[in-house]
């Protein structure tokens, strides 16, 4: 009786080693069979980065910050949050915060400076000039040149400053000579203002 307790114990041991291995072996299939095992298509990953760009004669062009920012494998950066600071004559003259940025891969331009930036969510470009007026716009989604300081959407956007409103659906911003372009369904309005 205790010969066949003896090979009995390494026998049940031997199966459930079996199982153990059987069972572990059909849960990797299954995840893959699922699609549940995926691989990473980005190579870089960075929380809480500022980023600063300088112009060819070595003052800052543009700074450009985000609460998170993720590189994929395909060239193109999402960003959250992104905060981007845009610069004239060595001043920080415009602001553009965002919910999401996007910088698209370009396999053109080997730079990241030369690529547009697709801003979205919450769109924001404020400025504040030497007199202390604000201007503001907002949209829901805005393209960017920080390279030639130049806004696009096809989009609604409002544009306030301290007497004027103007909305329009699609707009064209050239921010170096304070040019704005508005596209259609034009509406605004003009205060006077009080000297």
């Amino acid at each position: 009786m205790q010969r066949h307790k003896l090979l009995l114990i390494p026998s049940l041991l031997a199966i459930l080693i079996f199982l153990a291995i059987s069972a572990y072996d059909s849960v990797s299939v299954n995840l893959e069979d699922t699609g549940s095992f995926t691989m990473l298509d980005y190579n870089v990953y960075s929380e809480g980065f500022n980023t600063v760009l300088y112009n060819l004669e070595g003052d800052i062009n543009y700074t450009l910050r985000a609460k998170n920012q993720t590189h994929y494998n395909d060239n193109h950066t999402e960003l959250e949050k992104p905060f981007i600071r845009l610069f004239q004559d060595g001043k920080s003259r415009w602001n553009i915060v965002a919910n999401n940025g996007r910088i698209p891969a370009d396999l053109t331009e080997n730079t990241i400076e030369n690529r547009n930036i697709e801003l979205s969510g919450n769109v924001e470009v404020f400025s504040i000039d030497n007199f202390g007026n604000r201007t503001v716009m907002s949209t829901e989604f805005l393209e960017l040149n920080p390279q030639n300081k130049t806004l696009e959407t096809n989009q609604a956007i409002r544009l306030v400053t301290s007497t004027l409103q103007q909305s329009s659906t699609g707009m064209f911003a050239d921010l170096k000579i304070d040019k704005i372009i508005f596209h259609r369904d034009i509406r605004g309005y003009y205060e006077k203002t009080n000297n």
